[in-house]
This record gives structure tokens, sequence and C-alpha cells, in this order.
């Protein structure tokens, strides 16, 4: 089976020493993407792959066996897919779609209002698949308006990338200190369905972090890496500091913001460095989807604050703890990290492990989530990848 593999990367840059900024971009400018295209990557069995656009349609039908295409929230519109589109739709080969997801702030919104050429791109995935991959029951609805009904709620492959089908959680020590990570979506609170809810919890995540010396990892807030990994002045920093705080409506003084970003924010373009830091930690809490889902997958636990259609239509699927922001009144850490309910988690992640192999059989593609035992996780993608021939196309 030879792959070419679209959508989210599925590796970090290989030049550790590149400017941030430069790996920013690769990831597609938020880190949780690379959860995404790298899982996908290595829960599949091929002998040969490429990435990206970079091949003319008779490239493709000669190079490649299948196209798979490591989705996010697609279906949104402010989202033009005319692009890969564009460049299925002149090939042979079938797809294999996992992840697909439709963006509203709240679930039971209408998504019909997308670009034609999204609309021609689910039209062709549809075409090309057995059935579409999609990240719950919201965005198969809205699949269901297009009049696309072959469709497998499957959640993200992000949930499966450890391949084991027993994974088990961790749970918080009662009255014990706990080592907790935060993480926030601050940069994005007008998408969800009550902005001023939203803006107010993403204000409390970052007040708790700092008043508790938290890590708060970040994303793709772009500011606060500035200032974490940049060589900028310190005016720059202040200035910087000023405006994200001036938008959270928050009291804290600027350098005080910036001291806890320098001393205490994380950003990972590795997903090895990530596992590495997180499965160290007692308890995940945020607003990310995959900033809490590589806690669970680590067997942390975690709380996902869910603020729109996207992080609700997942947290309900997988069964992950959540709580909407609207229902927030005063961020308690301690208390959710108790009340999760992590056996019921526990006992879906094992029925969706088990449809997410079936979907992948069915649409015409071997996987290796049977073998997680034969390999080591933190240097799995690099054995995955040695002896294969691999061919390059622009990301």
């Amino acid at each position: 089976m030879r792959v070419l593999f679209l959508g989210a990367p599925i590796a970090p840059h290989p030049d550790p020493q590149i400017a941030f900024e430069d790996k920013f971009e690769v990831v597609g400018y938020n880190t949780g993407n690379l959860l995404i295209g790298q899982s996908l990557f290595e829960e599949l069995r091929f002998e040969e792959f490429g990435q990206g656009l970079a091949y003319s349609p008779h490239e493709v039908n000669e190079r490649f066996d299948i196209i798979a295409i490591a989705a996010a929230n697609f279906i949104y519109k402010d989202f033009d897919l005319s692009y890969l589109s564009d460049f299925i739709e002149p090939t042979k080969l079938p797809c294999v779609v996992a992840g697909l997801g439709a963006q509203a702030p709240a679930i039971g919104n209408k998504v019909t209002d997308i670009p034609e050429g999204s609309k021609r791109f689910l039209r062709v995935i549809s075409e090309r698949s057995k059935t579409v991959g999609v990240r719950g029951h919201f965005t198969a609805e809205v699949m269901n308006d297009f009049g696309i009904k072959n469709v497998t709620e499957i959640g993200c492959p992000s949930l499966f990338r450890k391949l084991r089908r027993d994974l088990k959680i961790k749970r918080p020590r009662t009255g014990a200190k706990l080592k907790i990570a935060v993480n926030g979506s601050r940069n994005v609170f007008v998408h969800s369905g009550d902005p001023e809810a939203a803006r107010r919890v993403e204000a409390d995540l970052l007040k708790v972090s700092i008043d508790n010396h938290y890590p708060y990892v970040l994303q793709n807030e772009e500011l606060e890496m500035r200032m974490l990994l940049s060589r900028d002045k310190p005016e720059i920093d202040f200035e910087n500091a000023q405006a994200v705080l001036n938008e959270m409506n928050m009291d804290v003084e600027p350098l005080r913001y910036t001291k806890h970003i320098k001393k205490n924010a994380k950003v990972f373009f590795d997903l090895a460095q990530w596992d590495k830091f997180i499965s160290k930690v007692d308890y995940s809490i945020g607003t990310r989807l995959h900033g809490n889902l590589i806690a669970l997958t680590n067997g942390v636990p975690a709380t996902i604050i869910s603020h729109d259609s996207r992080t609700t239509e997942m947290a309900e699927l997988m069964s992950i703890p959540h709580v909407p922001v609207g229902k927030v009144r005063r961020l308690d850490v301690h208390h959710l990290a108790q009340v999760g309910d992590y056996d019921g988690f526990q006992r879906n992640y094992t029925v969706l492990y088990d449809r997410f192999a079936q979907f992948l059989l069915e649409n015409g593609i071997s996987h290796r989530l049977e073998q997680h035992s034969a390999i080591g996780a933190p240097s799995r993608l690099y054995n995955l990848v040695s002896g294969l021939r691999l061919h390059f196309g622009k990301y």
C-alpha cells in the first residue's frame, strides 16, 4: 500500500534549530494539528508514503494507491477547500478521511453557508470513500444536510495514537496537591456560542495558571509564543502582554504576565516532548480539545471546558469529562478533577477504538492498532519511517 497524506502535518520539522515562526507555519499555526496528522500516519500500514500537494494527477495515480486525509474543522464558513477539491478531483484514487468536523458556535446551528469549493470537496470525498470518518453526531447531521449519508462517527485519530485498546486513566488523588497543566483558547473565544462566558473562562484559566504557577500549554497563541521563544526587546514583550490583558479584560500587571509566560508557558512542536511533559502531571484542564486529549491518551485525567460545537461534539462522542463555559461560575480545578467520570471515558474509548479499526478496514487500508506492544511509543514515528520509501511534496 502506497499512501499520499494530505491535511494535518505528519511529523515535526526535521530541523529543530529553525525559528519558531517557521515551525509554527509547518504545523498550520496550531500545534494541535500535529496530533491529528501524526496520529493517522502512525495508525496506518503502508510500504511507501508521500505528503502534500506538489504532484500532478498523473504522478498521484502512478505513485500512490490511496489518499489519506487527516481532517479537522474543515466545514466552516471561512474555510475554502477549493485547493483540495481541485487537487483530488483529477486523480483516480480512493480516499480515506479521518476526523472531519463542522465548526459552529454551538451544537444544533446550521453549517450550510460554506464556499462552493468546500461543498465540492465534501462531494468528492464521499464519492471516493466507502465511508467518511466524521468527528461526531453534529458533523454527521451537517453532512446529511448536504445529502451525504456515508459517514461514520469516529472522533479524531489522535484518540487512538497509543495503539492500545485498554487505555487506563490514573485517578486524581483526593486531597493531594496536584500537578496541574492548564490550556486555553483565549484568541478564539469569539467563535463560542457564548462569547462573553468564554472570554471570562479563558481569563480565569490564565489567572489560575498565574496565581498557582501552573504550566500553561500554548497551541496557537502567537503573542505568548513570541514572549517565550523569540528574542524581542523587553518593551515588545510588554506591549504584547498588555495587548493580551486588555483583550481579556484582566487586571494583571503586564510585567507579571510576561514573567509568568517565560517561566511557566510550554509549547511543543514534537509529540514525544509533549508526551514526556504531560505524562508527569496529575491533571489537565482547559478549553483545548487536543491539549487535553494528549493528556488522556497518556493516562492523565483531564477536563474539557467546552466552548463551541467542536469541543462539545467530540467530548460528547468520546465521553470525555467536560463542562460548558456557560455553566462555569467559579473555576475550581481541584473539584473538577475529582468529579470527572473516567470510567465512562474508558468504556467508550474501547467502543470507538474498535469502530475506528473497522472504519479503516472498510475503506481498504490496514492499520497498526493491534501492534502497540511491538513498538516503543517515543520512537514509533522514526521506527515506522525507517525502511520506507518517502515521496515529499509541498505541504
